[in-house]
């Protein structure tokens, strides 16, 4: 069972808000795209998958590229 933060269960279509991700791995982009990832922190997303045991949210760069996040459970809330 994937839990966040406050031990909610979270599943494929639950929304869950992104509470941080780490500097190491925003630093990790080019440095328009690392602004786009950052800028996900604090917003509500839809889980779209899960896999090794974390939800997987998805955030576009454009029309043609984006990135699907794996969130820790300190890393994000359910939204009721």
């Amino acid at each position: 069972m994937i839990l966040d933060k406050n031990q909610n269960e979270v599943k494929i279509g639950s929304k869950v808000k992104v509470l941080s991700i780490d500097p190491r791995y925003i630093a990790s982009f080019p440095n328009e795209e690392a602004k786009i990832v950052k800028s996900m922190i604090n917003k509500e997303f839809d889980v779209t998958d899960i896999e090794y045991e974390k939800p997987l949210v998805f955030q576009a760069f454009s029309n043609l590229s984006g990135i699907f996040l794996a969130l820790d459970s300190h890393e994000m809330e359910l939204v009721k």
